[in-house]
């Protein structure tokens, strides 16, 4: 181990970091400028200077469309990046992960979403400075966590469908000036008024479940939606997914239920079905509806969701 200084900090004085090694690394920084409080740039910014004064070796790349993330992650991989950091939410983190399945390098974060859900996971808090973020990011402690699947597409956090995915589709296409929770539970509302529940199957090592559904949650971490306990026991390295199946109930019944997510109790209440998987088989008989992580979109029933035990290397406090 060696300690290096990097960048100045208020009255002349320096950071100094314990770095892992001595050796040059590549870090390459991705930021969505449109993440959050649109304030990722200049994070990322700060952060690679720190990273540049500890002798390290870094780069920052902007998106610019939905999917940059996934290609700028993937060319970061072929040129030997050792870590690829996500600046942005947890949609940008989505498409980074996606591309490091498998591969070599790790993920650094640097929050800066709505919600942050995964982060939250993982251990950051709302007040890390980019002083403790580079310091996360030059320690090089790798962790591995479980990734989502459906096909192609991987995820982070919770696989929703039902009326949270309709949710989360209306506050992924609404740009609105609330963020996190708020934004969600203002989503709740709106979508409540016109909502129909749809029947659902689910197949999985539980066995079948059947039954016109408010939603059905398969969680890979406890939040989403921006601290929404809705998977309480869901953990990140467990190699299995919990899923929160919650029957059709009156719209007065799930105002009563929503403040009972935010602390996990809702698992308690009649209507909520508590199973566990390594897979998912989801069929929608009625009507293909979609299904959301992270905040987007990625699919339509029927699909297969599966777990990828331990597929992602993260740097985490």
């Amino acid at each position: 181990m060696m300690n290096v200084e990097c960048g100045k900090m208020n009255k002349g004085k320096t950071l100094r970091v314990e770095a892992n090694s001595a050796s040059k690394s590549l870090f390459v920084i991705i930021a969505n400028p449109v993440s959050g409080t649109k304030s990722a740039p200049a994070l990322a910014q700060r952060v690679k200077r720190l990273l540049e004064g500890a002798g390290q070796q870094a780069e920052l790349r902007l998106t610019k469309w939905p999917g940059d993330a996934l290609a700028l992650a993937a060319e970061a991989v072929s040129k030997g990046a050792a870590v690829v950091t996500g600046c942005g939410g947890d949609g940008t983190l989505q498409e980074i992960a996606t591309a490091l399945d498998g591969a070599p390098a790790a993920l650094g974060l640097l929050p800066q979403g709505r919600c942050n859900d995964f982060a939250r996971a993982l251990g950051f808090s709302k007040k890390e400075t980019p002083e403790t973020l580079a310091r996360v990011l030059l320690q090089k402690r790798p962790r591995r966590v479980d990734l989502g699947a459906l096909g192609s597409r991987r995820f982070l956090t919770v696989a929703t469908l039902g009326f949270d995915s309709e949710v989360s589709r209306f506050v992924e296409t609404h740009r609105m000036w609330l963020k996190g929770t708020p934004a969600y539970l203002y989503g709740v509302v709106r979508v409540l008024l016109n909502f129909k529940a749809p029947l659902v199957r689910l197949a999985g090592d539980f066995g079948r479940y059947e039954s016109r559904c408010l939603l059905a949650a398969t969680g890979n971490t406890p939040c989403y939606g921006g601290a929404m306990r809705i998977t309480p026991g869901a953990k990140l390295d467990d190699g299995i997914f919990q899923i929160c199946a919650v029957r059709e109930v009156s719209s007065l019944t799930v105002l009563r239920i929503m403040p009972r997510v935010m602390a996990g109790t809702h698992i308690s209440h009649p209507a909520v079905t508590l199973l566990t998987s390594r897979t998912v088989q989801v069929e929608t008989p009625e009507r293909p509806v979609w299904i959301c992580a992270d905040g987007e979109s990625l699919g339509q029933t029927p699909c297969k969701l599966e777990i990828h035990p331990g597929a992602l290397q993260v740097l985490a406090p």
